[in-house]
């Protein structure tokens, strides 16, 4: 169905949400940004000015759904962990075999962009092209997929080359090799999630990740462990990825039959399936902010599985104390990313608005309450250290270990989750090259090396190695305040404007197609 045969449906269902995704534009000049008075398809939002309490309040309401969506996946990652811990201790060993080399690769697939152009489409008043980018996406990821999935479906021999014990290597490969299968699930719900939170519709991903959640530990309890069936000790590992798989499947076909079969939220912004809409120029587009923010998010695994091996060459205990501090900064991190991106919502739809102003607010707040979020939890991690270690072992060694380093361990958890929060700026610009050419510099270039020269020339202990890490967050902090206090506010929201199309007679893009048909 084309566009404007379900344009009056789409506005009724727009209507339905808190924050309506269009809203009356008008046609303006923006503070000398070249929008011209004369050219009838230059429509921009006109801006309404938001006071920083608004912003504040705002940010919290979106970033409560984002934290809740985020830890239900973190939930999910945590209950497969519990159930294999009680199979055995060889079917832990190759979950997380799996998992390590899994993930250099999955980074290639879970890049987050989708958010930068959607939002700046809504901003814009050309909602239309949100969903023509969803379509843009699913073709750009689903090609690298192919080589993701083959890449773990290479897991038991990678393993076995590495030495590995062939019985752990081979389930190993079979755990990679079924939740392979879940991979097209993760990208389609993935993407399709930041199509609706992107312009403000917040629930659709919350509720399906926390029905996920559930059926993940309620059929992970009957099919893993046998729970609560009497004399049934249920199918034990092979069980485990197969029940993640189906789980990831059912949170999209739920996705897709209440909130868009039934509630038809994606109408405001996709008319249905186009493939004359994936031009080269909007893959280009797509591209272009994808692969660096994949890649970074990569090598910032690469970094940390780094320091990870530099951690195990001090001793058992410290590289147990490093894997369990670092569950515990990502608990922070959930924190400070619902945060940042909220405030990133906030700075797509105004830079997109031309609204440069309203942008750098949200920026502003943004990293603003990330701040109080790190500083707090920081000091009170820092004086309550082993009442949180106690949270994942009782022994007195680890806690011992875990307390002396205490000091450098809050500096590094502050200063990583500070950077995180300063990076949504530049990121919401759709800076993604500069971003991960700064992050590449910091790791690799500051924080690989600092660890080793404290680990190797200073102190031989935990002590050294966070106080390594600290340095590299610390010029990553200072890299990202830069070149975010040095941008162009008014030029990033031209350039946000000009990626939404605007200039464009939207009478022209909503052509009928045969290819075009409403989900």
């Amino acid at each position: 169905m084309a566009w404007n045969n379900h344009q009056q449906q789409t506005e009724s269902s727009a209507a339905n949400e808190s924050t309506p995704l269009i809203v009356p534009t008008a046609l303006v000049v923006k503070d000398g940004l070249e929008v011209s008075e004369d050219d009838s398809s230059a429509i921009a939002i006109e801006p309404r000015y938001h006071s920083i309490s608004e912003d504040v309040i705002d940010t919290v309401k979106l970033g409560v759904p984002i934290f809740i969506a985020m830890l239900s996946w973190v939930g999910m990652k945590t209950t497969d962990t519990a159930l294999l811990g009680h199979v055995s201790a060889n079917a832990l060993s190759a979950a997380a075999l799996s998992d390590l080399w899994t993930m250099c690769s999955a980074m290639l697939v879970q890049g987050r962009i989708l958010d930068i152009l959607v939002g700046g489409a809504v901003g814009a008043g050309n909602p239309r092209l949100a969903g023509i980018y969803l379509q843009v996406a699913y073709v750009v990821i689903s090609c690298v997929a192919v080589l993701v999935i083959l890449c773990w479906n290479l897991t038991e021999l990678v393993w076995i080359k590495f030495g590995t014990d062939p019985e752990i290597a081979k389930m190993a490969g079979y755990y990679a090799s079924v939740l392979s299968i879940s991979i097209p699930g993760q990208i389609i719900f993935g993407q399709l999630s930041q199509f609706f939170s992107a312009q403000r519709i917040m629930h659709p991903e919350v509720n399906s990740s926390t029905l996920s959640l559930c059926c993940n530990m309620l059929f992970g309890l009957i099919f893993v462990l046998g729970i609560p069936i009497p004399g049934w000790t249920g199918f034990g590992f092979k069980a485990c990825p197969i029940v993640t798989t189906c789980v990831v499947y059912v949170q999209i076909i739920s996705m897709w039959y209440i909130y868009i079969h039934k509630q038809r939220l994606h109408q405001a912004a996709w008319g249905g399936w186009a493939w004359d809409e994936i031009t080269w120029s909007r893959i280009i587009t797509f591209s272009s902010l994808y692969f660096p923010s994949a890649f970074g998010i990569a090598s910032d695994f690469w970094r940390v599985a780094a320091i990870g091996i530099m951690a195990a060459q001090i001793g058992d205990e410290e590289v147990a104390v490093f894997n369990t501090s670092y569950r515990l900064m990502w608990i922070v991190l959930v924190c400070v990313m619902a945060v940042g991106g909220a405030s990133g919502i906030n700075m797509s739809m105004r830079l997109g608005s031309l609204d440069h102003v309203g942008a750098r607010q949200a920026g502003l707040v943004g990293v603003g309450l990330s701040s109080f979020i790190c500083i707090l939890i920081g000091v009170v991690v820092w004086a309550n250290i082993r009442a949180f270690g106690r949270i994942f072992t009782d022994d007195e060694l680890f806690l011992r270990l875990f307390h002396e380093a205490r000091t450098p361990f809050a500096i590094t958890l502050i200063f990583m989750n500070m950077s995180i929060a300063i990076e949504k700026i530049p990121y919401s610009m759709g800076r993604t090259y500069e971003v991960f050419w700064m992050g590449f510099l910091a790791s690799w270039g500051a924080q690989v090396p600092a660890v080793y020269l404290c680990t190797t020339y200073w102190r031989n202990d935990l002590t050294g190695l966070y106080t390594g890490m600290c340095i590299g967050y610390g010029v990553l902090v200072i890299l990202y305040s830069a070149i975010a206090s040095m941008s162009d506010w008014k030029k990033y929201a031209k350039l946000a404007y000009q990626r939404s199309e605007s200039n464009i007679d939207s009478s022209k893009m909503a052509t009928d197609t045969p290819q075009s048909k409403t989900l």
